[in-house]
């Protein structure tokens, strides 16, 4: 890759000399990137792609045969960025950021969720996921001018050309269908019919009933806690024994009980999400309890670090009067 990159660079350095012989000739950085990436094209793929309309190219690296990606639909992904120096700026692959030395346990390494049609993907990706089929790995060669999200005064998210390595693993038309489903494969596999209240969306169990009567709303309490993906990656949690345990510690966070005070799920001041927030109303002082839950009573479309529309796994013990 050095031998390819110092070819790269004598020929930028060889049209910026030629540039400056022309003094009437001024190239752009979008030109100089052409360049660069005609280049990288011809010594790395003997001009044998070609680019879309829009400049991408992409490489199908393995052919899936399931469903095809529409527009609206939802896309799991696991994918890494690189440049032209094959030097990655982010990774979902957890071996690859352990090659790389860059790997941590705080990291969320796994699939993600891609949203088609919505201006959240850069525009030369999507271009490119809307030709794939799920079971699909491609390479998507992206030049930094489709890298914004093709809305009006979107900016771009790369300065440069970046190799977008892209699996495509499953294909979703019904998202909410779809985390349904996934809600109850969970339920079936860990829990079954031993839950005590089950819906679509909220599951609910007992380990320990505490003492007195259920906890009401505008009651003062206090509550240990472990919040968990589905996959059991742990996101967040007050005890300190378990962020050790999962190696998530930080010296900058403080293991205390959480004080928190009941409060309807339409107020806005909760600080915890919805579903926290309806287990506590099925508890009593001194109990525990585990639940999960669906993204519309957790963070929703909100992107957190570990992606979004992420259903929510809970443990949660309240203290004791």
């Amino acid at each position: 890759m050095n031998r390819i990159y110092n070819y790269l660079t004598l020929t930028l350095l060889g049209t910026l000399a030629l540039a400056s012989c022309a003094k009437e000739v001024v190239e752009s950085d979008e030109d100089i990137e052409k360049k660069v990436l005609d280049a990288y094209i011809k010594v790395v793929y003997n001009d044998a792609i070609q680019p879309t309309s829009s400049g991408i190219y992409i490489i199908k690296e393995r052919q899936g045969d399931g469903a095809g990606v529409e527009e609206d639909c939802g896309v799991y992904v696991r994918y890494s960025i690189r440049d032209l120096k094959d030097n990655y700026s982010t990774t979902t692959y957890a071996d690859v950021a352990k090659q790389l030395g860059s790997y941590a346990d705080s990291t969320y390494y796994g699939p993600v969720l891609w949203e088609v049609g919505y201006y959240t993907i850069v525009t030369g990706v999507e271009e490119a996921l809307m030709k794939c089929r799920e079971g699909d790995k491609i390479k998507v060669i992206l030049p930094s001018w489709m890298s914004t999200f093709g809305y009006s005064g979107s900016s771009k998210q790369h300065s440069s050309t970046v190799i977008y390595e892209i699996e495509v693993l499953r294909v979703v038309k019904d998202l909410k269908e779809y985390l349904t489903d996934t809600l109850a494969s969970f339920n079936n596999k860990y829990y079954g019919v031993n839950m005590d209240t089950t819906s679509s969306d909220f599951y609910f169990k007992t380990l320990n009933h505490g003492e007195g009567d259920t906890l009401k709303i505008g009651e003062s309490v206090n509550i240990w806690y472990v919040g968990k993906l589905l996959d059991g990656y742990v996101f967040d949690t007050n005890i300190e024994d378990t962020a050790r345990k999962y190696r998530i510690y930080s010296s900058s966070n403080s293991y205390t009980a959480l004080s928190h005070t009941l409060t309807d799920t339409t107020s806005s001041e909760s600080s915890l999400v919805d579903g926290f927030e309806i287990s506590l109303w099925r508890m009593s002082h001194g109990g525990e309890a585990v639940t999960f839950f669906s993204p519309s009573l957790g963070y929703g479309s909100t992107s957190k670090s570990f992606g979004l529309y992420q259903p929510l796994f809970f443990y949660i013990k309240v203290e004791k009067e």
